[in-house]
């Protein structure tokens, strides 16, 4: 089955970086939108599978994008695919109603695989972990120290709990032995825990 993905980005010639995002994902169709009247003429003209949104405008954060989207239809996937680092900014727009929040310097094949995931209408990454598991719903979610981990950390510390050697990591993410070990130790500090076992009871109670 065709799936139907809007992408809006107010930059027109980002319009070929996701169409090469997109060659090798199949039964896909694109739809672009440069504008925010386009986009919700667009949004309210039929339904999508996915809405990629960039909601970085002149270097400041749009949240009213994915507030905007997620009122026209709250079942909708939002992927916010944006050069967005700070944690707080990812978890208000979580809280906003998107999905995941994508870091343009992520791999190639990370980026895929989440969007395929997203495209079948998935809430899970790979690690089981579900996508929105990090929106404000209640204060209980704030002492969750799972929030603190980006998109990939947690992608990391999944595949940390279930045994794989950081040799395995590097050939699975597409990343190199260093970066894999900083991941390591930054995840480990992010959270406050010494070792994969206490990692793990970490996911335990708050997964």
């Amino acid at each position: 089955m065709e799936r139907t993905i809007l992408i809006y980005d107010a930059v027109p010639v980002m319009k070929y970086a996701y169409e090469g995002l997109f060659k090798d994902i199949s039964q896909c169709k694109l739809y672009f939108a440069t504008s925010e009247l386009a986009m919700e003429q667009l949004l309210k003209a039929q339904n999508f599978d996915l809405v990629i949104v960039d909601v970085v405008v002149k270097q400041k954060i749009n949240y009213s994008l994915v507030k905007r989207i997620s009122r026209l239809n709250k079942s909708l996937n939002i992927a916010v695919f944006s050069a967005i680092y700070e944690e707080e900014t990812k978890r208000k727009l979580f809280a906003l109603g998107a999905s995941v929040v994508l870091e343009k310097t992520d791999s190639l094949a990370h980026l895929t695989k989440t969007l395929v995931l997203l495209t079948e209408g998935s809430q899970y990454f790979e690690a089981k972990m579900k996508i929105g598991n990090v929106k404000l719903k209640s204060s209980r979610r704030l002492v969750n120290p799972l929030l603190k981990l980006s998109s990939r950390e947690l992608q990391v510390a999944e595949l940390l709990i279930q045994g794989l050697s950081n040799q395995a990591m590097t050939q699975r993410l597409d990343l190199a032995a260093t970066t894999v070990s900083t991941y390591k130790k930054r995840i480990f500090a992010k959270i406050g825990v010494a070792n994969i076992l206490e990692l793990a009871s970490v996911f335990k109670k708050h997964q």
